[in-house]
């Protein structure tokens, strides 16, 4: 892995995610996307729009007018290809709307989306509803459809081989992710960009969601998320793209590249016992999988960047997972959350916790879990980070998982 690119409520890139995480500073805030006054949750992580800028290039006119998921993603795509070393997006001494970049041959698109643009869904039907469908944007359907940010990152940087979406839910991102890493392996691909994206603070998001009870009913911003903490009452919503470059190794090493992290293990499944609820027997099967394919014993792991959003269920679920896998384990892996930071970030949760996984390894510092002040006490035997622990941190592993029974996982090890 040698590109890092991140957008998210902490700021514009991966030193301000990780200043936050140590600094224990939380990302969410009092909603402003609309009036949130019909609805219990009134809280967001919100991304700062006036960050994500870009210089002049090709499809500056769309990109303008696409979903805000469109432009976050090529954003942090921006930034990981710059972080790698590899060419910007275009030539400032040529036309920039004529000017192609030159990425190297043999690459990819691989980026997990889940909603998509179903901002500009729910405002396309009221403007046409309110003022009649000659209102319509033409940008509408391209601004909507899931692939579209893979597409935008594709399309301005002269990628012309394989892009993929992925819509797996919370899993989307690391799905994304272990696909690019099994495309290198096999050979099919020489390097990658992958990660996930998701930004979908609407008014139909907080309805669906409260219909089902999933969101936290907190007024204080400083209160809420709070995963694994015994008072936690739901997930607060998130905006974020996380985007890495992938390479094979003698790939990057041939251009002298700076590796930040290996990617050594990649398991996803399925299996739950409800449309919406963690499976603790599956995800433990997850990570077991994910162990395995990084040809590790769960006591090689250091550091275990959970998926916990502050769901009742689903943070203890999880738990219960990683107890069991780490039974017999000499030692047990040290537990965080990033989501009291940041929120719920839905398809770019894995890569968020991917992308603070890599600054882990190369801080030898596991962050603390924002707003866990009450540890639940079903947790007791699990060793919860509080506080930030410097310690030596050679493997970690990621987990995401989704509605519609979906898991992934993610071993990173330091380079």
């Amino acid at each position: 892995m040698t590109g890092i690119g991140v957008v998210c409520p902490l700021g514009p890139t991966v030193d301000d995610l990780w200043q936050g995480l140590l600094g224990g500073r939380s990302g969410i805030v009092p909603l402003t996307r609309f009036d949130p006054g019909r609805f219990r949750s009134r809280c967001a992580g919100q991304i700062d729009d006036a960050v994500v800028t870009f210089p002049p290039g090709p499809f500056q006119f769309e990109i303008k007018r696409m979903s805000a998921f469109v432009r976050y993603a090529l954003f942090a795509a921006d930034r990981a290809l710059e972080d790698s070393g590899f060419p910007p997006a275009a030539d400032g001494d040529r036309n920039a709307e004529e000017a192609r970049p030159s990425c190297p041959p043999g690459g990819a698109v691989f980026l997990g989306v889940a909603m998509g643009g179903l901002p500009s869904i729910e405002a396309g039907v009221l403007k046409q509803e309110q003022q009649g469908v000659r209102k319509t944007s033409p940008f509408l359907i391209p601004s909507l459809i899931p692939n579209m940010a893979a597409s935008a990152i594709a399309l301005r940087h002269g990628i012309e081989e394989e892009q993929m979406t992925i819509a797996g839910a919370c899993a989307s991102g690391a799905q994304a992710l272990g696909q690019a890493m099994r495309a290198i392996r096999s050979g099919a691909r020489t390097w990658a960009l992958a990660g996930g994206v998701e930004a979908v603070t609407t008014p139909i998001t907080y309805s669906g969601f409260e219909a089902m009870k999933a969101l936290s009913r907190r007024d204080d911003p400083a209160s809420t998320p709070r995963p694994f903490d015994r008072e936690r009452d739901g997930m607060v919503v998130g905006e974020a793209a996380a985007v890495f470059v992938l390479e094979d190794r003698a790939h990057a090493e041939a251009r002298g590249a700076v590796v930040h992290g290996e990617l050594t293990g990649f398991a996803t499944n399925g299996g739950c016992d409800g449309i919406t609820a963690i499976s603790p027997r599956h995800v433990a099967r997850c990570m077991t999988g994910a162990l395995a394919d990084a040809a590790v014993a769960p006591d090689a792991i250091d550091c275990v960047f959970a998926h916990a959003s502050g769901m009742v269920q689903g943070d203890a679920a999880e738990l219960e997972a990683l107890r069991s896998v780490t039974a017999d384990a000499r030692r047990k892996p040290i537990v965080t959350s990033i989501k009291g930071h940041t929120g719920h970030t839905f398809a770019a949760s894995g890569p968020m916790n991917l992308a603070g996984a890599l600054m882990a390894l190369r801080h030898q510092t596991v962050p603390p879990t924002l707003k866990l002040e009450n540890p639940d006490p079903a947790f007791a035997d699990m060793d919860l980070a509080r506080e930030a622990h410097t310690t030596e941190v050679r493997r970690c592993l990621v987990n995401a998982s989704g509605f519609g029974g979906i898991n992934a996982g993610l071993v990173v090890s330091r380079a």
